[in-house]
Order: C-alpha cells, then structure tokens, then sequence
C-alpha cells in the first residue's frame, strides 16, 4: 500500500513538474474584460496552449486597454506585443491590441509566438522538417495568420533547408505541396514543397493552393510621407539584405523603416542623412526633398542622398567660378539670372535670392567646408550644379 503511495505521489509531481504553469490571458479586451481577472489557455505538452471561440473587443489606448498573455495567474511573468493579429510577445511587452471578434487563440510559451485566427477559420499552418530541423513532420506546425479565412500569410520565420507542407487544422489527412519553389501552385495531398533555408514571407490562398517563398518587405512610412497609419512604400530587393528606392519625394517631418507592413520589427534612429536604425528606435528627422533611399535590413544602417547630387544638367550656360573656393563664387550668364537656391548635401536649401542680373557673387563665408548644390534659374529654363567650400 505504502509503495503504491508513493508511486501516485511521484506521478503527480511528475504531472505538477512537466504541466505546472498556467498560461493564461488577461486585459479590458480579454472576455474579463478585466485587467485582475485571467481566462486560462488549455495545453497537452506545457509549450503550446490554446484558447477558442474567444469574443474580445478592441483595444483603443495602447497604454491602458488590450491584452497579455501570463504565467500562473501573476504579473511576475507576463508576454506582450502590441502586435495583431499575430506577434513574437516579450517578457514585460506591450499590450496586444486587440481587434473586436470572435478567435481561437494560440500561444508558444518557449517562443512568445502568438495568433489570433477568427473563429471558424481553417487553422493553417506550414510543417515539416524545414520548420523544425530536429523533429521533422513529427514536429509542431508553425501558424500562418489569416483575415479571412482564404489568404495566409507567415511573416519573420526562417526556415532551413528541407522539405514542408502546408496543412489544415494539424491534421496529416490534410496537406498540401507541390515540388516548386520558392512560388507554385500547392495541390491535396502533393508533394512536399523543398524549402531553401532562410528568412521568407509566406503566402498561401488555402482555395487555389498558389503560394509564394519572397524575401520579407521593408517599407518607410511617416508623418514626411501620408502619416503612420497609411500603407508603406516599399523598398526593393535583390539579396532580402539591401533595400532601395529611387527619388523618393520627401516632406520636413518623420518616418520610420519597417518589415512585412507590421511594426512587429521596425527601425529607427534620430540621425539623419545618414544613421544606423536599431529596432523600435526613435523617429527619423527628415528634412524636405527628393531622396535616393538605401536601407540594410541586417545591419540597420541607412542613407537619404539628395537627388540633386545626381544633377549635372545644364540646359543654361552658366559659369560658376572660383570652384572650390573658400568664400565667394561668381556666378554668370549670358542673360539674366531669375533666383539663385543653395542646397545642401541633404537637399534642404540655405540661400535663395533673386539677383536679376547676368553676374552675381554667392558668398559662401559661412559655411561649412564641404559639397553644396546651386540651382540658377531664368525665365522658365534652370541648372544645377556642384560646388564646393574649401
């Protein structure tokens, strides 16, 4: 009797070691709607836990509504990413915020990967052995995101090289693949797609089975452009690490780079032509103009160079001498001159006047050594060209 005591008694720590921790949500959004009272998630292996057919609200106020994931019912250890409708959540993170509906929640507590899939969706996820080296098709599905139930999409996973299926609801009967990549069209029960390990934005459309393996997106976005709500404009690439865009028309005012069109990884800096963005960083300060944009999406390192320093054309016959000097230009021409603009190497102008002569003096006493733009204008006709101040 005391044996078979003993033998209950281990097991049930053995359950308490290997099941002990409760996740669970909590928040003004979560079905509490309460910020003291959790809804506890359901787990079989104390890593994933999952929660369905939850009804949440929306979250208006990242600093005082939304919600979090949490251990064992207490603030010592919660999860957060403001994030939706899918996220990597931190220890101590922003709150969740939320979109009202009804969801089945799923929870990486090893991870803090996080989806929030509306209720009656298929559940679609990618698996395989290039989801997880070690386990292979006996390992988890990693979760693509969906808003309607058609079209899903996975963003900032990297993936080694190995084969996969897409497939529905953890269930083997229901998998798709194909042997294209990195885009095809997937069928029911095809073959396993063969991944090229690396970092890749997944798309599936879970009715025609067209998918696409692309590098992840990296857009800029700000109050300089149409505001921090709008969509991004976004950079190309040809490697996934250095990103561009030409003549990118700029106001005075901020912007950020982002990845994927999400601010789940974003970059930003206070440095400004030139700087190196580290991530969820400030605000760039950016001043007026017409910017070739280079961004390198592992290093974080940026550069905004002024179109102007690509100008050399001269449709006027225009003189500028001494140049280099280190005070004064003579700028002449054979008619009169309208207006003179200086610039500076980042494109915001620091002299315009209008000397309505064929021969004016541009004083440069007072700047800075370096290269500057000049832009003489006449009549409807104009040029612009490089000078420098010794």
């Amino acid at each position: 009797m005391k044996k078979a005591l003993r033998l209950l008694l281990a097991l049930l720590f053995y359950s308490q070691l290997n099941y002990g921790q409760v996740i669970s949500i909590i928040g003004s959004t979560s079905p509490s709607g309460s910020w003291g009272i959790d809804t506890n998630m359901t787990t079989t292996d104390n890593i994933t836990y999952t929660l369905n057919n939850v009804v949440l609200t929306t979250a208006t106020d990242p600093a005082t509504t939304g919600l979090k994931f949490r251990q064992d019912n207490d603030w010592a250890i919660n999860w957060g990413n403001a994030n939706w409708p899918s996220g990597t959540a931190t220890l101590n993170g922003a709150n969740i915020m939320t979109q009202a509906g009804t969801y089945d929640i799923t929870f990486n507590r090893s991870n803090g990967t996080y989806t929030f899939i509306p209720s009656g969706f298929f559940s679609i996820g990618i698996w395989g052995p290039a989801v997880d080296s070690q386990n292979g098709f006996g390992g988890a599905d990693v979760d693509m995101t969906t808003l309607d139930g058609i079209n899903y999409t996975l963003s900032g996973f990297n993936f080694s090289s190995g084969t996969a299926y897409f497939r529905a609801n953890d269930a083997t009967v229901n998998v798709w693949g194909s042997t294209a990549f990195p885009s095809g069209t997937a069928q029911l029960t095809g073959p396993s797609i063969p991944v090229i390990g690396g970092e890749w934005f997944v798309s599936f459309n879970r009715i025609t089975g067209a998918y696409s393996f692309t590098y992840p997106s990296v857009g800029i976005l700000g109050t300089a452009l149409s505001g921090f709500t709008s969509e991004d404009t976004d950079l190309t690439t040809t490697d996934g690490f250095t990103y561009t865009i030409l003549n990118l028309t700029l106001t005075d005012g901020l912007v950020k780079f982002r990845k994927d069109n999400t601010w789940q990884t974003n970059w930003g800096s206070t440095d400004f032509p030139n700087g190196t963005g580290t991530q969820s960083g400030p605000n760039i300060p950016v001043t007026a103009g017409t910017y070739n944009v280079a961004f390198d999406r592992s290093t974080g390192d940026y550069s905004f160079t002024s179109t102007l320093s690509n100008v050399e054309n001269s449709r006027l016959k225009v003189t500028i001498y001494p140049n280099p000097t280190q005070a004064t230009w003579n700028v002449a021409h054979t008619t009169t001159i309208d207006r003179i603009e200086l610039f500076d190497v980042t494109g915001k102008m620091i002299q315009s006047f209008a000397p309505n002569a064929m021969q004016v003096q541009l004083n440069g006493a007072n700047l800075t050594p370096g290269i500057y733009f000049v832009k003489v204008k006449s009549g409807s006709d104009f040029t612009v060209q490089k000078i420098i101040r010794n």
